[in-house]
């Protein structure tokens, strides 16, 4: 598939669809696509007659793929909520997932800070073969906390689609139900 590394790969889509690897001069699939963005390569796809950037596009049309193979890259509710919030905000979706988890990462890394500085204070000493064994204890222990936070702030997310998708449901059967009391009346 590939002759060396290269930091970019351009492949062109002809107009029968074909994709077309223009360094390494073969034909590929949306599948050696994948391998090459899974392996760290940066790929663009552009259309070879009027050089449009169909990149996003292709890259949609891999994650479909992938969806269709039951590798599943993002969870029911993200694609949900990708879906009813449009092109735009599938960026700041993703922004504010990212966001939240570095602040997440900064947050349990400011708490292990300030429990090592603690663990420091309260040693005497003397308890110097002690030290390591109460750091990793209390560092699992703190380690299960995050854990178990991370979990839950995951489930309720999780929750509150589900419940987004039932309320869109009661209120299609809350519809239909006065127009066929609308109906009746009639």
């Amino acid at each position: 598939m590939q002759k060396e590394n290269v930091h970019r790969v351009l492949i062109k889509r002809y107009q029968n669809r074909k994709l077309y690897d223009t360094h390494n001069s073969t034909y590929v699939t949306l599948d050696d696509i994948s391998k090459m963005i899974k392996s760290s390569l940066d790929v663009q796809i552009i259309d070879n007659r009027t050089k449009e950037d169909l990149t996003a596009v292709t890259l949609a049309q891999i994650i479909f793929e992938e969806e269709k193979k039951k590798q599943s890259l993002l969870p029911l509710f993200a694609l949900k909520r990708i879906i009813q919030e449009g092109g735009e905000s599938i960026k700041d979706f993703f922004e504010k997932t990212i966001d939240t988890g570095v602040s997440s990462i900064s947050r349990a890394k400011e708490g292990a800070e300030k429990v090592i500085d603690r663990i420091k204070d309260e040693l005497v000493p003397d308890d110097d073969g002690n030290i390591l064994q109460e750091v990793i204890h209390r560092t699992q222990d703190f380690s299960k906390k995050i854990d178990e936070k991370i979990k839950s702030t995951v489930e309720s997310v999780a929750h509150v689609a589900s419940l987004q998708n039932e309320i869109r449901n009661l209120r299609k059967k809350i519809s239909y139900l006065e127009k066929k009391l609308t109906e009746n009346e009639k």
